[in-house]
């Protein structure tokens, strides 16, 4: 039912994992309306049946209006979400519902590709967290129908696209020594929308030593992925007033 763009980091760089899965994502989405399920998708049950008929195309547009910028979600039980030590979905299997706090979310985009009763076809560029099964069960209960998701593409993942993306079986391709280091993508493409900081050779050691580095000719503030001066990434770190502190370092030296 969902398929699409996943980032894999390997080796050190699974430090910067959480860094990745930040970025904003792009979707592609098939809503069916007119039902709605006990999981928010096409893999749950169906709770609720609409029989009433079908919804029209200004309709539709008013509903999709909504929902764009800065909107409050609350999680689906059927999620990793941590409650009172436990993930959500394991109290959802048990048939426990628990009340959960809404979230901010923003949707920079919600682009319908086309409408034709019960199915809507949507893109949807978004920010981290966003549940894309509760965006599609909103939009039902907005328009009176209900709706859950029937399918879903993860296009892109910050600057990660489809095009630069390998399936299973090219994967399975890869026999040659080396050949996977061929395929791999750039750790500065990843990382592009975080502003760069260049060590010197005398600040590299104490920085890859956990060590926070003063004096550090740069005038951005907040994370920063920090450079050698041979354009290596030697990790992520926090930028305060010229003071480096080190977050994940990548490369000791």
């Amino acid at each position: 039912m969902a398929t699409g763009v996943i980032v894999l980091c390997l080796g050190a760089y699974t430090r910067l994992s959480s860094f990745v899965t930040s970025s904003n994502k792009q979707y592609r989405a098939v809503i069916r309306l007119g039902a709605t399920t006990d999981t928010l998708d096409a893999d749950g049950t169906v709770a609720n049946r609409n029989v009433s008929g079908c919804v029209g195309q200004s309709q539709v547009d008013a509903a999709l209006a909504d929902f764009t910028g800065k909107i409050a979600q609350i999680p689906p039980m059927y999620s990793a979400i941590r409650m009172e030590g436990r993930r959500l979905y394991e109290l959802a299997r048990k048939g426990i519902e628990v009340e959960r706090v809404p979230r901010e979310v923003e949707i920079f985009s919600l682009e319908q590709i086309a409408y034709s009763w019960p199915l809507l076809h949507v893109n949807v560029c978004c920010s981290k967290g966003t549940y894309i099964r509760t965006l599609a069960d909103d939009i039902g209960q907005k328009l009176g129908c209900g709706g859950f998701l029937a399918t879903l593409r993860r296009t892109t993942v910050g600057y990660v696209g489809l095009d630069r993306c390998l399936t299973m079986q090219n994967l399975r391709s890869l026999e040659a020594p080396g050949s996977l280091s061929e395929t791999t993508i750039d750790q500065h493409t990843v990382l592009q929308d975080v502003p760069a900081v260049l060590l010197t050779p005398d600040q590299w050691g104490p920085f890859s030593n956990g060590n926070a580095v003063s004096d550090v000719s740069n005038m951005s503030t907040g994370t920063v992925r920090v450079l050698n001066q041979d354009d290596e990434l030697l990790g992520i770190g926090q930028m305060e007033r010229g003071v480096l502190k080190p977050q994940r370092v990548i490369q000791n030296r």
